[in-house]
């Protein structure tokens, strides 16, 4: 199988796995009993958070762990429901951002996306109000790959007493990110994106909301609940091979565009994207069929946003963006570190065949 779904979530860093599995006592106790196991760890957790806290040039006592960005986004939103407030967002939103606002009080603005797949942070900053209390944005677009202008958006909002949120999930890792240059109020991101565990998250939080869940003293009291000490280190670990790994990942994703022998048009700006999404308008079939033919072929791809459960249903970023006859053929291919070129060719060369053997062309 060639897996080229690592937007969805990135296939597991097995090295991870057994250090852990070989290095069990470090892990496998309570991290808040005080015996031996307990404290050791207790050092595996503090050492994976203080990793993570200067890799976003923050401080230890700013990072809560969470089962991951959807929980981290619900919480935030949660913060400010009511019907007096304001927020803003954009139409192109994770549905973890799109969801909760549907159940929200709150008056909710939401902002298009241009053809280019960016969110013009002038039109954010048109429709704020004396009652906007919360603006949220993605920095990478999981769908399309489309880096938004969050420095620039931040710039204007340091000075406001509005809060703003950053959902992270696609750029940690695959762009540069510094909470204190973004001027953001929140961040959020997931372990599993980068190799890490499943249900395991980071929420960096300038200063404090309502808990999260009330329990024991966890995470400065902010989220009770036994410490997922395994998902941190595996999420500290992979955020950093990352970075090492973005250039790598750049040239897969350059060699499956050269090797296209069928006309396709890019979902958004190329040039303004994460290393390791890209989303093609393949005209000449739906996409549907795409999805199926290639997953026949061993080949594992996604038309969108992998939360929408068991099904295939059209990009609601690429409508935004386009329109629906444009989603219906539109897919989604992401990449990750265990991908090889000889991989990338096989995959592209599943789409060429497809196209030359004549029966779907028109």
């Amino acid at each position: 199988m060639i897996y080229l779904d690592y937007a969805a979530t990135s296939l597991k860093r097995v090295e991870l796995i057994e250090y852990i599995m070989n290095n069990m006592m470090d892990f496998d106790a309570n991290a808040d009993s005080i015996h031996k196991m307990g404290r050791l760890a207790k050092k595996t957790l503090e050492n994976s958070r203080n990793e993570i806290a200067k890799f976003l040039n923050t401080t230890d006592d700013r990072i809560v762990f969470t089962s991951g960005a959807s929980e981290s986004n619900n919480y935030i939103i949660n913060n400010f429901s009511d019907e007096n407030y304001d927020i803003i967002t954009s139409q192109i939103e994770h549905p973890s951002i799109l969801n909760p606002l549907d159940h929200n009080k709150s008056n909710v603005i939401l902002i298009d996306a241009q053809q280019n797949g960016v969110v013009d942070c002038d039109e954010i900053i048109r429709n704020i109000t004396p009652n906007t209390k919360l603006i949220i944005l993605q920095h990478v677009n999981n769908e399309t790959g489309v880096i938004q202008p969050v420095k620039k958006l931040g710039e204007y909002l340091k000075d406001t007493d509005i809060w703003y949120h950053i959902d992270a999930t696609q750029s940690v890792g695959h762009v540069d990110v510094d909470v204190e240059d973004l001027h953001c109020d929140s961040l959020s991101f997931s372990g599993h994106k980068l190799g890490g565990l499943n249900g395991f998250g980071v929420l960096y939080i300038r200063k404090d909301l309502d808990n999260l869940i009330y329990a024991g003293e966890q995470e400065n009291y902010r989220r009770g609940g036994t410490s997922f000490v395994m998902g941190a280190f595996t999420l500290e670990k992979s955020l950093l091979k990352s970075v090492e790994e973005r250039e790598y990942i750049a040239n897969l994703k350059k060699i499956f565009i050269e090797n296209i022998h069928f006309d396709y048009e890019i979902n958004g700006n190329v040039d303004n994207s994460a290393s390791h999404i890209l989303n093609l308008y393949i005209p000449f079939e739906k996409n549907d069929f795409l999805l199926t033919y290639l997953d026949m072929h061993g080949v594992c791809v996604s038309a969108g946003s992998a939360c929408s459960a068991g099904s295939i249903t059209n990009s609601h970023v690429i409508e935004n963006m386009y329109d629906g006859q444009r989603a219906e053929h539109s897919v989604r291919f992401s990449f990750g570190f265990k991908n090889t070129e000889e991989e990338i060719l096989k995959a592209v060369n599943v789409l060429n065949d497809l196209y030359e053997k004549g029966k779907y062309n028109g």
